[in-house]
């Protein structure tokens, strides 16, 4: 290949070499005309030819990485934390590019929403991603004999948190909503107020599973399984009470109550649909 096949580029200020050939992929754009013609400065203003030949396009330097690698591959290949697709969607149009600018505005299309602190959403009505969070409060309950061997767990209710639109996807007809302000339409609101109307934590968890959600968190507070010495039942009497009769108070369902009351919380997380693309504002 001769030293003529080869084209210099400064778009915006940042240098590319590139092939005739690839330029001239798409006959229709206005990087084959810079391809094939002399006197490109007559296609637009923004065209310079400065003293060393070199072609000086006056267009985002950066974007135009992915203009032309979109010119090699002939397929739209993106980071996954790419934010400037409408940017990028005005390059691809500037130079001709309608096959690239129509992938772009799909892309758009199908994600209408950005990512957001607390999940993403699609727009095409498949499942979309995000974290939801599991609260309960619960009580271990203990034998009579005041041993340290669980008998069962009683779970008080069973708390929701996360987007409005996401915890409905997942729970259905399960989910309890009398507690929520909100209504059906509020796609991206948050709320800490939805619980499920059964009481069975695996139950949860086998469903969450089904969905395609993963435990990434999980913190608990309040079981400590100690003696709580500012209890008023032992505050109260701690200088005349006897050891039988401090025993039985321990193991009352007052004590025995705040003693082994605790709050647990499972943080979930699914990961998006595979070929999402974060918007920039202007697509929003």
């Amino acid at each position: 290949m001769s030293d003529s096949q080869i084209i210099t580029l400064n778009v915006g200020g940042t240098i590319y070499s590139t092939t005739r050939q690839t330029l001239l992929k798409d006959p229709a754009t206005l990087l084959a005309t810079i391809a094939s013609s002399s006197d490109v400065t007559s296609a637009t203003d923004a065209i310079i030819i400065l003293a060393d030949g070199t072609i000086f396009i006056d267009r985002d330097g950066a974007l135009f990485a992915h203009v032309l690698n979109f010119l090699r591959t002939d397929k739209l290949s993106l980071p996954e934390d790419f934010r400037d697709t409408a940017r990028l969607r005005d390059e691809a149009e500037f130079y001709g590019l309608e096959k690239m600018a129509g992938a772009l505005a799909g892309a758009a299309i199908s994600v209408s929403r950005p990512r957001t602190a607390n999940g993403y959403n699609n727009g095409t009505g498949a499942e979309t991603g995000g974290y939801i969070t599991l609260g309960y409060r619960g009580t271990f309950a203990f034998g009579r004999d005041g041993q340290a061997d669980v008998k069962f767990r009683k779970l008080h209710r069973i708390l929701v948190c996360g987007r409005a639109t996401l915890c409905r996807e997942v729970f259905s007809d399960t989910l309890n909503e009398s507690r929520d302000p909100g209504g059906p339409d509020d796609i991206e609101r948050y709320t800490s107020r939805l619980y499920l109307k059964h009481q069975c934590l695996e139950r949860a968890c086998d469903l969450m599973a089904e969905k395609g959600f993963k435990l990434v968190a999980t913190c608990c507070s309040g079981a400590n399984g100690l003696s709580a010495t500012n209890h008023p039942i032992l505050a109260s009497n701690m200088g005349s009470i006897s050891q039988s009769d401090l025993m039985n108070q321990r193991n009352c369902g007052d004590y025995e109550e705040q003693r082994w009351a605790h709050y647990t919380e499972y943080v979930f997380f699914r990961e998006p649909q595979s070929g999402y693309i974060t918007p920039s504002p202007r697509d929003l």
